[in-house]
């Protein structure tokens, strides 16, 4: 699977991965996990929208994919 992120939904991954100095393979569920934790508290309805795309993306796609995957803050 070719999974595409656009830069907001990339840096929004490396927001919430940033506590790991390698993406392990259960990187890509606690990414999930943890943006579905801050969800309650999100009010800007664009942020709600990108963090959902996220998500969606995320449990398309293998552990092994996200692995694969280089992250980087873009501005």
């Amino acid at each position: 699977m070719d999974t595409r992120f656009t830069v907001e939904e990339s840096n929004l991954i490396c927001v919430f991965a940033s506590e790991s100095k390698a993406f392990t393979l259960e990187s890509r569920s606690r990414v999930i996990e943890d943006i579905e934790r801050v969800l309650p508290y999100l009010e800007d309805t664009d942020m709600l929208e990108l963090s959902g795309r996220v998500i969606g993306k995320l449990r398309d796609m293998t552990d092994e994919e996200f692995k694969q995957l280089e992250w980087t803050v873009t501005e």
